[in-house]
């Protein structure tokens, strides 16, 4: 396979891009799960429901990773005595608790 410079610099440009926002928004993601008020407020203030439900479902990978690391390592190295559920369906009612009820009315 032989990439220009360029093809190159694209490729690992796009990787390091998801890698780092992948971070930002999974990290916010996992802290809501937890019940942090300021990832709550962080979220709804750059996200509306379906702009943070897409940024969820195409970082979905990196949630997992994130999980394991901020939920999962701890209990079993016995820092964390309650480990949060993986819930995301009740991390977007917690951030957005009207825009979630009126989804449920329509249904």
């Amino acid at each position: 396979m032989n990439l220009t410079f360029w093809e190159y610099f694209i490729f690992y440009a796009t990787i390091l891009t998801y890698l780092t926002v992948g971070f930002i928004v999974a990290f916010e993601a996992v802290l809501a799960m937890t019940g942090s008020e300021f990832a709550r407020k962080w979220i709804r203030r750059l996200y509306n429901l379906r702009g943070f439900m897409i940024s969820v479902y195409i970082f979905y990978p990196m949630l997992w990773f994130v999980y394991f690391l901020l939920e999962v390592l701890p209990r079993l190295f016995g820092a964390n005595i309650k480990m949060v559920p993986f819930d995301i369906p009740g991390m977007l009612y917690f951030v957005f608790p009207d825009e979630c009820d009126a989804c449920d009315l329509e249904e």
